[in-house]
């Protein structure tokens, strides 16, 4: 079985899933992901690292949030 296999079949496993089911906590020995990308439909989205789409938006909320922090702070 492949890492990819490995990971997957930690995910389906309901007993790596802690807390309550709103909150989707994650955690599991036999995953090595370091960061697991889950959205809990209560918070709302993430943005997908593992993705170069995901870095580029990020970069982009970063950009945007320091341009309009600057602006009303008077810069």
């Amino acid at each position: 079985m492949d890492r990819s296999e490995r990971n997957a079949r930690a995910w389906r496993n309901p007993g790596n899933w802690i807390g309550p089911r709103w909150l989707g906590l994650y955690r599991s020995a036999d995953d090595d992901r370091l960061w697991v990308p889950k959205v809990p439909r209560a918070l709302g989205w993430t943005v997908n690292l593992a993705r170069p789409a995901g870095a580029i938006i990020l970069l982009v909320l970063v950009v945007s949030a320091g341009s309009v922090t600057y602006r009303v702070l008077g810069g």
